[in-house]
Order: C-alpha cells, then structure tokens, then sequence
C-alpha cells in the first residue's frame, strides 16, 4: 500500500511542481525513486515532527499541495498542536500520510501502536479522515488528494496488504465501496482489516446468513443514502484497527443518529486492554477482538 502511493505522488508531482513531499526521517527503501527524480519538490526534515509540521503549512500556504510521511502516531499525535493551529485552522492544504496504521508495527511495542489517530485527527476543524483497504483504493486516494484542497489525513497499512477491492474501483467523493453483496445486514469496515470482514461473510454464508459488505475509504465524508439503505436492510456491524473511542464505528454511530432511523449496530474495535502486549499484527488483532470470531458473534447477537 505505502509503496503504491508513493509511485503514484510520484507520478502526479511528476506533472505538478506544486506538489511537496516531506519526509520525517522514514521510509527509506520506498521514497529514494521520489527524492531522486524531484529532489527540488521533496524534503527529509529530520527527526523533528513539530518543525516538520509547521514547515509543511508554512510551504502549503504558499499555494503548493504538501505530503507529509511518516509511521504511526509520528506525523499525528507528536506534532497534534502543530497540525491543530497551522494546518487544521488556517485551512492549509498539507495530507498528512501516516504509514503502519493499527498493530502493522506490532512487534515494537505500544508506542508504535496506532489506535487513536482516527479520533484525534476527525476532531480537528476542516480536517478530512482517508483510510484505503488496499492498494487499489491507495492508489485512487492518493489521485483525489492531489487535487483536494483541504486538511487531509491519509492512514495507510504498511505493506503485503491484500487486494480487497475491484481493480477497476476509482472511489468517488464519499463513496462507499461494495465488496460482496447481501440482504441479511452489513459489515462496514476501514482499512486492510477487511480481510478479517470478508473471511467472518464467508462464515455467516455457511450459517444461511448473507451480508454486505463494504470499504468506507471516505471516513468522515460518509455517503449518507448508502447508510440509510443499510440501516432499512439489517443490522450493521463496523470494523477497525482502532480503539472503541472515537474512531470509525462512533463516526458510523454520530452519522444514523443524525439520520434518525431505526438502526441496529455493533462496533468491532480494539478495546486497547492489551497495552503490555507484544507480537505480529494478526497476534493482536486476535488477542483485541479483531478477528472474524467477533464479527460473526456480533451478527448472531442480533438474533
């Protein structure tokens, strides 16, 4: 995923001068084709993520598109102040691309582990959320965020992603993406954690119970009459590397309050009980209820 959208900035840089990428010391092995091709519209800013911030506004309020890259909660909850006062309320057109969302950096510990930005990020003013499945949808974001104007988030898995979705899928503004379709209710999910969504169908298939489900990849924009659909067709169960607090399935939650229906919901999401946890990332997606065992219990709860 973060080598497709880096391929394709590259490409779009290649075509506007006005396109900025900054770098906070990571990444080597995937941006060194970007730094060498342009390295007039690129940045290594250093182990410095406040200065880097502030440097990304600074250059956008000029009239260029700057990306800012780097893992985990790095270019988010390091440099919060900075993105809230520089970016966020003066409007700058800066993306912040955070790479190794969830537990992709499992292994090295809490610190690495990114499980609130989604709600730290949707609650800064003018700010929209993006969280791709897969590299199809990273690609198609990566294209609409060149052109977008606004305070723009990008949350990316590290690498190896599975393809999720139709490789001929170029996401619409606040589109939701159809993944398989069912009459029986629907798993809303974000991010690469759709393999598990999918694999929890399969096994609802077999127990005569046929769902949707679906890639929200516009997180904060979300396409109100897919959700209204949703709502009057079943239960819905959302799904996310995240923590329960504030992330994807209270945005899906917030969004059926205000359409006030009748709605049946459940949110699989990280309970973050497991702090002291160390291992791979499908070792703590399992070990915090994100597998497909809690997907089809939170299904069969409904009945």
């Amino acid at each position: 995923m973060r080598n497709t959208f880096i391929q394709t900035l590259l490409e779009n840089a290649k075509r506007d001068p006005n396109i900025i990428f900054i770098t906070g010391d990571l990444g080597f092995g995937v941006i060194e084709e970007f730094q060498k091709q342009l390295p007039n519209q690129f940045i290594n800013a250093g182990v410095s993520e406040q200065a880097m911030m502030g440097m990304a506004a600074g250059i956008a309020s000029t009239g260029k598109r700057v990306f800012v890259y780097s893992i985990g909660n790095f270019p988010t909850l390091r440099c919060l102040e900075q993105i809230r006062n520089d970016v966020c309320l003066m409007n700058n057109p800066v993306v912040i691309v955070s790479v190794g969302a969830g537990y992709s950096y499992g292994s090295q510990g809490y610190t690495h582990h990114a499980l609130e930005d989604i709600a730290v990020m949707r609650a800064l003013p003018n700010m929209n959320v993006y969280i791709p499945a897969d590299a199809v949808e990273s690609k198609s974001l990566t294209n609409y965020l060149c052109k977008n104007k606004s305070p723009s988030y990008l949350r990316l898995g590290k690498t190896g992603e599975p393809i999720l979705t139709n490789n001929t899928i170029e996401p619409l503004n606040n589109r939701i993406v159809d993944i398989k379709s069912g009459d029986d209710g629907t798993i809303l999910f974000v991010g690469p954690i759709g393999k598990r969504a999918l694999a929890a169908a399969e096994i609802l298939d077999q127990m005569n119970l046929n769902v949707s489900v679906a890639s929200v990849p516009f997180a904060t924009d979300i396409d109100i009459a897919y959700l209204k659909y949703a709502a009057a067709k079943g239960p819905i169960v959302t799904v996310e590397e995240h923590s329960t607090r504030g992330g994807f399935g209270s945005i899906i939650l917030e969004s059926l309050h205000q359409l006030n229906v009748p709605y049946r919901l459940k949110i699989i999401a990280s309970s973050q009980q497991n702090l002291s946890e160390i291992g791979s990332q499908d070792y703590l997606q399992v070990t915090n209820g994100l597998d497909e065992k809690s997907i089809v219990d939170a299904f069969n709860s409904f009945w």
